[in-house]
């Protein structure tokens, strides 16, 4: 081979390796988008708050309160638990007032924060607060307002001595006082609609008991039952559009919802028992319960008691060595405070008469219009 051919060939070779080292993989254009969208990902995560703590103040008693709903009867307790606790303590003590939406989560989410903060004691307003509370510590003490049946909602061995972190007072209603009136509005001797929501596991217990009470006096009654707001307005309207009374126990998704329960109700002239003053402010004709307001002050009592002589620190009372000892402070009830109300707006739509055993509820009458007739009534 000549030298000039051996040349070419040599500098032929050299290119070729030359192209072949130096070329750079190439990524379909597909894939070069899907790794853009992942680096993307990525890089705009955001990242999780961690949550800090309260700081604590030495010398001061510091309150976590959860209200389960926004409706009166919750706000009442949770008003005379303030109220009451701020005369006995003053400026010793301070308040965490948090509202759920009466879902898991919110209700979760609140009482891991007074967990977190350590508070020293824990107001549960409402079942399902209590339930969740008590579900979730017990090392800090939980006081219950506004529950019906302590042992359902958890964290109660007994009544008498309940032996845990919880105690409280009950919203049950004289039941057979309630009964009896309520037999009194069924004047006709038609059907009574029970109607409750079925996660509301203290509504359960409260109309079980009422079935059972009517059932001893022979009454006619139907239960109605929902589990959410799926079935809710059905149920409702079959309630009132089936029965001449319809009971309402002390349950937090109906106390919330009243607005719905007073459009069938007039729309098919049921008259709906409620079972606190609030439902009945907002479209029942009557009710019979305790006084909530006297029941958040009753727990600002206990509350007390649990502060200030209860734990290793607290104060000795020499005629009582157990004041201030959740485990051994018995669940109340204020029955003595029940009455019965009447809503007189919701009286002159249905054409009712209130007997003497009823008080007037003190309610905002719809605005009349210019011809002098009621406009439409605002719930």
């Amino acid at each position: 081979m000549n030298k000039r051919v051996l040349a070419a060939v040599l500098c032929f070779v050299m290119i070729a390796a030359t192209a072949c080292g130096g070329k750079k993989e190439e990524k379909a254009p597909e894939e070069e988008k899907q790794s853009a969208a992942a680096a993307a990902t990525v890089e705009e995560k955001p990242a999780v708050e961690k949550y800090t703590p309260a700081v604590h103040e030495e010398g001061k008693y510091y309150i976590g309160i959860i209200q389960q709903a926004d409706h009166g009867a919750l706000s009442l307790a949770t008003e005379g638990f303030r109220d009451h606790l701020s005369e006995l303590l003053g400026e010793e003590v301070v308040f965490d007032l948090k509202m759920s939406d009466g879902t898991k989560e919110k209700t979760d989410e609140i009482i891991d924060h007074f967990i977190m903060d350590k508070d020293d004691l824990i107001l549960a307003a409402g079942s399902g607060a209590l339930r969740q509370a008590a579900a979730a510590t017990t090392d800090i003490p939980i006081v219950g307002a506004a529950v019906t049946d302590f042992i359902i909602a958890g964290g109660v061995s007994s009544v008498g001595e309940p032996g845990g972190n919880v105690t409280g007072i009950s919203d049950l209603p004289p039941m057979v006082s309630q009964r009896d009136l309520l037999l009194q509005l069924d004047s006709n001797g038609g059907q009574i609609g029970v109607l409750f929501c079925s996660e509301e596991v203290n509504s359960e217990f409260q109309c079980r008991l009422m079935e059972k009470y009517l059932d001893d006096s022979g009454a006619s009654w139907k239960e109605y039952t929902f589990s959410g707001a799926a079935d809710m307005e059905e149920k409702i309207k079959a309630a009132c559009s089936e029965s001449e009374v319809v009971y309402l126990p002390c349950d937090n998704v109906l106390a919330v919802n009243m607005e719905t329960v007073n459009k069938y109700a007039l729309e098919n002239g049921a008259k709906v028992f409620t079972s606190d003053g609030d439902m009945c402010k907002k479209g029942g004709l009557v009710s019979y319960g305790v006084d909530y307001y006297a029941i958040g002050v009753g727990t600002a009592d206990m509350a007390y008691d649990i502060l200030v002589y209860g734990g290793e620190d607290g104060e000795v009372d020499e005629e009582d060595e157990n004041r201030g000892n959740v485990a051994k402070m018995g669940i109340d009830r204020l029955s003595e405070t029940a009455s019965a109300w009447y809503n007189p707006v919701t009286a002159e739509a249905l054409g009712w008469e209130p007997s003497d055993a009823y008080s007037e509820l003190e309610v905002e009458r719809p605005a009349e219009d210019s011809a002098g007739e009621t406009t439409e009534r605002e719930q």
